[in-house]
């Protein structure tokens, strides 16, 4: 269906109206950044709003109401809060005593001036026919409009958003994906790169004046989770690639800034007394249907990410054969010369010794040893009470992806444009024909660490449905351990504006589609995969089965636009964990 901003905001029922968050709220000087709910449980949830008070730097004193009817006048709770400078005006309520498996509105107000009604809902205790999830990630501001989250307000059949991650992008001005946004008003605020405390607030502020982004957040509670861009890309334990502490200070001193502003503006719960701000990880029960554990594989455990270039070493290898043999004998090695080698031997990348010492090394981590352990626990809790699916809100790929072997696959006058223009990325084709991961950010660079998520889950006969984001595109993969057992399966979701490596290499004259076949070819545990558009997953849980309906937007680049759904794939209840199957 084609949608416009216009049309969105003035057509229909109470579900139209109050998920569309309109611009009109946007306007008011008091709550200018819209309301948001989340982490339901069966008899409270969390509500949020913020208040732009007319002096800055008070207090405030907001008052909230829950009702059973969208012009809250049925009131059923009822309080008010003091919020300040220390939390940047910020208001969160963890509303109590609710019925479990209900739909409730709310509001906030300040003297006569109101904010948005919203709309929530609390989780059943039991029972559960069906969950419908709208999973998105990866939603840059200035890299496009925000027309997924419009199309998920507009659906009124969503019960819950899980965002897993990238929420924000912390770069300035002139850095990843932010050169449309000059273009059209959306140029990232504050116009530097988020390091302090105060910037990020800015940040999540500009984001949060979106309407579209807005919409989203008033129709239904939300569940989330980060990943590597609300505090700087390609974070781990103890610092991030897009991190240089002799100019931006301590690694500890940013993350804390950045959490900090997270939770300040997040419909979710803080962490329980005496756990850290890195300790998100948190589950739910959604009736006798499901459970969802959210995941962190970012900041609080994981170990720094390999890089080919600085981890891989090469090797001397007998190719007289036709198959490569690394030389290992100490009296052949000392006498050769690399600057000079012989017919019948060659320098090539030490594939095999990389995976074995480094790769496959059994410390590296992306849970950590107590997250691990809470997870196993929390899974055979889950099958022992007789929920039907375990659901992780998880931030990256956990599927097995292979490298194609670009060179062989791509046509020439691809190669030589990449040759040309991207050194760094034809040194990694060249390295593409040795068998190695895709992606050494994701699952994949942690092999022994998702050998023991997959031990957990078959030690309690959990049925995984893992959800995720991260890779700018859209993955139905079905998931097995090193034994070739079947574990779950993994919808892998678009990003809302963030561009993919299709972009990247269309502009070398790859078409989209020849980039998605030959990954999908190439990778086994890989069912269908889409690297060309945006938008959003919606994954529907029934007793019966899990689907995943891809939906799929025309243009972010336009307020007008086109949402389809671009494939559906399935996985059935059964003795054991089933694979996807397309529907």
């Amino acid at each position: 269906m084609a949608l416009t901003r216009r049309a969105a905001l003035t057509s229909g029922a109470f579900v139209a109206a109050a998920c569309t968050a309109s611009a009109a709220a946007a306007e008011q000087a008091l709550f200018a950044h819209g309301v948001a709910s989340g982490d339901p449980l069966t008899t409270q949830v969390i509500i949020w709003t913020r208040v732009s008070p007319r002096i800055p730097g008070t207090d405030v004193n907001v008052t909230w109401k829950v009702a059973t009817d969208s012009a809250l006048t049925h009131v059923i709770k009822r309080g008010s809060i003091k919020t300040g400078p220390s939390r940047d005006h910020t208001v969160k309520v963890d509303v109590t005593g609710l019925k479990p498996g209900t739909i409730y509105y709310y509001g906030f107000s300040v003297g006569t001036e109101t904010s948005t009604i919203g709309r929530t809902q609390t989780a059943p205790a039991t029972g559960g026919e069906r969950l419908n999830i709208a999973l998105v990630s990866c939603s840059n501001f200035p890299a496009g409009w925000f027309n997924a989250y419009q199309a998920i307000a507009r659906r009124g059949d969503v019960d819950l958003v899980l965002h897993v991650g990238d929420y924000i992008y912390e770069y300035g001005p002139g850095e990843y994906a932010t050169e449309w946004g000059k273009t059209v008003g959306r140029v990232p605020q504050p116009p530097k790169e988020c390091t302090t405390l105060s910037d990020y607030r800015q940040r999540y502020a500009q984001y949060r004046t979106d309407a579209d982004l807005q919409a989203a957040h008033a129709c239904a509670p939300w569940m989330v989770t980060w990943d590597d861009h609300e505090t700087s890309n390609d974070a781990y334990k103890d610092g991030a690639e897009n991190h240089n502490p002799a100019t931006e200070g301590p690694w500890n001193l940013r993350k804390a800034a950045a959490l900090q502003a997270y939770y300040e503006w997040m419909p979710l719960r803080n962490p329980a007394p005496g756990k850290s701000f890195e300790a998100i990880n948190r589950t739910f029960d959604w009736g006798d249907l499901a459970t969802i554990v959210m995941l962190e594989t970012r900041v609080m455990a994981r170990t720094f990410q390999l890089d080919y270039e600085t981890d891989l070493e090469l090797g001397l290898f007998d190719v007289t054969s036709g198959q490569p043999v690394k030389i290992t004998d100490p009296a052949r090695l000392s006498g050769l010369d690399p600057r000079n080698l012989p017919q019948g031997v060659m320098a090539l990348p030490d594939v095999a010794g990389f995976k074995a010492k480094k790769l496959n090394e059994p410390s590296r981590e992306m849970l950590g040893v107590s997250q691990q352990a809470w997870l196993a626990e929390a899974l055979t809790k889950s099958v022992k009470s007789g929920k039907k699916w375990q659901v992780l809100g998880n931030q990256v790929i956990m599927g097995r992806v292979t490298s194609p072997n670009f060179n062989a696959g791509l046509p020439p006058k691809v190669l030589e444009a990449v040759a040309k223009a991207r050194p760094q990325t034809k040194a990694f084709f060249e390295l593409s024909q040795f068998d190695v991961p895709f992606n050494l950010d994701a699952w994949d660079g942690y092999p022994a660490a998702r050998e023991r998520l997959y031990a957990s889950a078959k030690e309690a006969g959990a049925r995984l449905i893992v959800c995720t984001g991260d890779t700018h595109a859209a993955w139905a993969n079905t998931l097995k351990d090193a034994g070739g057992e079947v574990r779950g399966v993994e919808f892998g979701g678009t990003s809302v504006t963030s561009p993919s490596i299709a972009d990247t290499f269309a502009n070398f004259g790859l078409e989209g589609a020849a980039l998605n076949e030959l990954i999908t070819r190439a990778n086994p545990e890989v069912e269908w995969h889409d690297e060309t558009k945006r938008g959003y997953t919606l994954v529907s849980i029934t007793p019966e089965s899990v689907r995943g309906d891809f939906m799929e937007l025309d243009t972010v680049k336009s307020k007008t636009f086109l949402v389809t759904k671009a494939t559906s794939w399935e996985t059935s209840y059964g003795p054991k964990p089933q694979g996807l199957v397309a529907v």
